[in-house]
């Protein structure tokens, strides 16, 4: 019974030395890795004075062979150039196609804002009680760190898996603006970033059916990557606190206890 009152009390000892010492640190750290993570993530509403980062990106057919090429510029959130080639597919001899992006119609990457905005929310609740807050209780920590994860959880995957659009969706006048020469009835298109990549895909109808044939060439970004990274080391920094925070509520009664 004492070797249990012993091992009781060290835990405490335990868990009152985590919420002094490790909290705050590890708040911190994550506090850092979320502005980081802001910082490598284009936004829609560029700060004053700062002008997005512009970059010439070279686009190489997903499964080889040369269907499919295209050079853009990527712009803050949005494609703002392009040349792309199209060799179609079932003419003899076989044709190309070459269009581009008008300047008064950018292609937006809402997945970038999306993730932007996710990444401000998690901090906002990170950053609630301040740095300097001395935390009292496991639930505390609970608290905060579970919807800082939330927001982390749906920044990311936000990047990795993209929204699906219904063809008749991309065959839209809205969405067949952005592209110049007008495409053929039967073709549509769009751009969209998956994990570390930009992807711009190409769909051409099937004669006679419902199906279409689709078309992908890609490119891989590296500040996505570090984005991506930082993301993870963010959700494993919190899940660990989280777990550590966890045992001691399983293992103790914390409630308040009165004084003799």
């Amino acid at each position: 019974m004492e070797e249990e009152v012993d091992e009781i009390e060290a835990m405490e000892r335990e868990y009152h030395w985590l919420l002094r010492t490790e909290v705050r640190p590890v708040i911190s750290y994550l506090q850092s890795i979320l502005t980081e993570c802001k910082e490598r993530l284009p936004t829609a509403s560029s700060d004053a004075g700062c002008q997005p980062r512009e970059e010439r990106l070279i686009m190489n057919p997903a499964n080889g062979g040369d269907f499919l090429k295209s050079m853009v510029t990527l712009c803050g959130t949005c494609v703002i150039a392009a040349d792309v080639t199209f060799k179609i597919s079932g003419k003899n001899p076989a044709q190309m196609l070459r269009f581009g992006i008008p300047p008064d119609a950018p292609y937006h990457l809402q997945q970038f804002q999306d993730a932007h905005n996710s990444l401000a929310e998690a901090r906002t609740h990170l950053l609630a009680h301040g740095l300097d807050y001395e935390f009292q209780t496991a639930e505390e920590v609970i608290k905060l760190l579970q919807p800082v994860m939330a927001h982390l959880a749906r920044a990311r995957t936000t990047l990795i898996v993209p929204k699906k659009r219904s063809f008749e969706e991309l065959k839209s006048a809205a969405h067949r603006r952005h592209f110049v020469p007008p495409l053929p009835a039967d073709l549509s298109a769009s751009f969209y970033i998956q994990a570390h990549k930009m992807i711009f895909a190409l769909y051409q109808v099937l004669p006679g059916a419902q199906k279409f044939d689709c078309f992908q060439a890609e490119v891989s970004i590296p500040w996505l990557t570090e984005t991506l990274v930082l993301m993870t080391v963010a959700l494993q920094t919190c899940q660990q606190l989280l777990d550590k925070m966890s045992i001691f509520t399983q293992n103790l009664d914390l409630s308040p206890k009165p004084f003799d």
